[in-house]
């Protein structure tokens, strides 16, 4: 049947034209000229100005407006990993066109380098890239309902609901679909980026690329050159790959819809009349593109200034920028286990920017140390787990994965039996490269990567065994169809079996155990270890097992106990909360990246996911709902939907598959009630650039909406 069934057609491997002929092209930029910026002489002008500032990842901008919002200067170019020195001259040049004539009252500066710059040459407000972007999109547009800005190495997307940014997404793993993608391309083929983007726009039979990384991309391209490509096809379809993967792996929309109806894009890449082209065509809709949308970030942090500061600016006089100078020097943290590497930039003024650190405590910023932290006390309270008993045998435990759930249980049952637990090294950079050379497969989560540096620590003591079993269920917790382990989390002991050789010469063991039979479980575990614990007997493992359970149920109470006391706390000081909803390991702090307490910095009062009472058990789900540890983040959206000046954060690292399924629901859950969804993938990336953007965003937009 397969044989005689008639061939499908290939897929066309081009792309549709972006402009047909030069007429068309006129019309598109005629229309995108109608609406611009409006500009004035700063040589004509006297009176007061606002200053924005947007130093970005690649480049740094530059506005300078009038009281009417008139464009007096403005300046776009690459920050040449020095942005300090160029905004230097920059303010030097602005100081000297200003002369006596012009007053800057007031400044405010957003992108990456926002606190270097306010540091450096006081700047008077800083302003999260989100809101300065909304900010300028509204001053054209007030009905605007999805904004995105491409820019050189990042894409920000954000939807707008009732005058406040309701979801935000940005590209987390890499440049890929940015104008620094473009950029690779065009000096690769020997062209400028705007001798090639100019190219696209009459190219004939565009390439049909996809939406793929540089390293993948570089195959497709020269499959196209092969196959008779020129210059001009490549570079249309390039500029089509970046709109693809903007709108289908950014923002993921499943139809136009998803988009909005008022659209405005931004960032420097959209000056690419091809990737603006491309970008209509594929939505099927007309967009809004300023006359200068690469400086969209330092014009609305103008508009802020404008609108927001009203003290005498501090903005560094001309004399002061004369004799500004700057050094940086590196040294590491010490203040707590992180041991971060910093860099210490110190400036003339006698201020300092710290950078590198992974809290604020690093960057010399007192913490709300009084602000309840649930992932802090769960750490303390599995620090302060007694488990050295009468060295009746010393049993490993790696501090991995499913352990930082099920460790009160284990640790209670071993000291019963008389038996000093062994836990291995707290979770560290070092300990993961210690591993590193075991891990069969890069494409799973850094948590599970991190398992093998565990092995590796335990298998360096003097243990009698090393115990880490293969869990396929967790507890029902009766918020749940099932209440399954993932199957990395269930299985994952016999993937350390088959690939450290070492465990052999241990006593490595990894039974398959069940904790819904209780009597099975004293059965296999006495088996287990009659021959590791000195003259077992089944009726002490019983004994053990019973006490286990009784100290594990008591430890889950006292998390429920400490969360109703944090939300008691917030209730009271009118703190909002943050529910961190995320796996029980995601409390390590190598794999958080000490994320709770950035957000105690920002005010928030940090609750987990499991430290919530049930909600709402009569609760329905869209999907089979089978998981434990998934059903715990689908009862604490529920939770969020309800409780006043509270969000979720989910918490996502790379390589789970589930989340596919899991984030959905969730988004889904928190929309039903008007809340927001964040969702935040982690892994080995110590960069929390994209990350502090996010929360001082969803700060921002909590602290919007309870104004209204």
């Amino acid at each position: 049947r397969i044989l005689s069934k008639k061939a499908e057609p290939k897929e066309e491997s081009k792309e549709e034209p972006l402009f047909r002929s030069q007429e068309e092209y006129q019309k598109f930029q005629e229309r995108h000229r109608r609406m611009s910026i409006p500009e004035k002489d700063i040589l004509y002008y006297s009176g007061k100005a606002y200053l924005g500032l947007d130093s970005g990842s690649t480049t740094i901008k530059v506005v300078l407006l009038d009281e009417e919002g008139n464009l007096l200067y403005h300046h776009y170019s690459s920050s040449k990993g020095n942005p300090v020195t160029l905004f230097l001259e920059q303010l030097k040049k602005i100081r000297e066109l200003c002369g006596e004539r012009i007053e800057i009252v007031g400044s405010a500066v957003t992108g990456y380098g926002e606190e270097l710059m306010r540091s450096a040459f006081g700047v008077d407000l800083g302003i999260v890239e989100t809101i300065a972007h909304y900010t300028a999109a509204k001053n054209f547009n007030p009905q605007v309902d999805f904004i995105i800005d491409i820019g050189g190495q990042d894409i920000k997307c954000f939807h707008i609901q009732n005058g406040n940014i309701d979801s935000i997404l940005l590209n987390e793993a890499c440049s890929s679909g940015c104008g620094s993608f473009l950029e690779t391309f065009a000096k690769s083929m020997g062209y400028s980026i705007q001798e090639f983007s100019q190219k696209a726009l009459f190219a004939t039979s565009p390439s049909k690329l996809g939406s793929r990384c540089t390293v993948f991309m570089n195959s497709s391209v020269k499959q196209a050159q092969k196959e008779g490509a020129g210059v001009e096809d490549i570079s249309a379809g390039l500029a089509r790959s970046i709109v693809k993967n903007a709108i289908y792996k950014v923002i993921r929309a499943r139809s136009v819809e998803d988009l909005g109806k008022h659209i405005v894009v931004q960032g420097g890449t959209f000056l690419n009349d091809a990737v603006l082209r491309s970008f209509e065509q594929e939505i099927g809709r007309e967009v809004l593109r300023l006359n200068f949308s690469e400086l969209m970030g330092a014009y609305g942090a103008a508009l802020y200034a404008k609108k927001f500061f009203q003290k005498e600016s501090k903005l560094l006089t001309r004399e002061e920028l004369e004799h500004f100078s700057h050094h940086s020097i590196a040294t590491r943290c010490n203040l707590c286990t992180n041991h971060c590497h910093l860099t210490v930039n110190s400036f003339s003024t006698g201020e300092r920017f710290i950078s590198g650190n992974r809290c604020e405590r690093g960057a010399g910023k007192k913490i709300q140390k009084n602000l309840p932290n649930m992932v802090a006390y769960k750490n303390q309270k599995l620090d302060s787990l007694p488990l050295l008993s009468k060295g009746r045998a010393k049993i490993g435990i790696p501090r991995v994965l499913n352990m930082y759930d099920m460790l009160p249980f284990w640790a209670a049952l071993f000291r019963t039996l008389g038996c000093d637990i062994v836990l291995s090294a707290k979770s560290s950079r070092e300990l993961y490269m210690k591993g590193q050379h075991t891990i069969p497969s890069d494409t799973v989560c850094y948590p599970a990567k991190l398992v093998h540096g565990h092995i590796e620590d335990l298998l360096s003591k003097d243990l009698d065994a090393i115990f880490y079993p293969c869990l396929s269920y967790a507890f029902d917790e009766g918020l749940s169809d099932n209440h399954y382990n993932c199957p990395v989390v269930a299985y994952y002991p016999e993937l350390i079996q088959a690939n450290i050789p070492e465990v052999e010469k241990k006593h490595y063991l990894y039974p398959h155990l069940g904790m819904e039979n209780k009597d099975l479980l004293i059965e296999k575990l006495y088996d287990c270890f009659q021959n590791i614990i000195p003259k077992l007997k089944k009726k002490e493992m019983k004994i053990a097992v019973n006490k286990a359970y009784e100290l594990y149920f008591q430890y889950r109470e006292e998390i429920r106990e400490e969360g109703k006391r944090c939300l008691n706390f917030a209730k009271e000081e009118k703190n909002p909360i943050i529910v961190l909803a995320s796996r029980p390991y995601h409390i390590d702090s190598e794999i958080n990246h000490g994320l709770d307490r950035l957000l105690n910095s920002l005010g928030f009062v940090v609750l987990t996911e499991d430290s919530l009472p049930p909600f709402d058990r009569n609760a329905t789900q869209e999907i089979l709902n089978q998981w434990t540890y998934h059903a715990r983040m689908y009862n604490a959206a529920r939770f969020v939907g309800a409780t006043e000046k509270a969000e979720l954060i989910q918490l996502v690292s790379f390589g789970c598959g589930i989340d596919a399924i899991t984030s959905d629901e969730i988004h889904s859950i928190l929309s039903k009630y008007g809340k927001l969804y964040t969702q935040l993938k982690i892994d080995e990336i110590h960069n929390l650039g994209a990350t502090k953007i996010r929360l001082r965003s969803l700060e921002a937009t909590m602290r919007e909406r309870e104004a209204i």
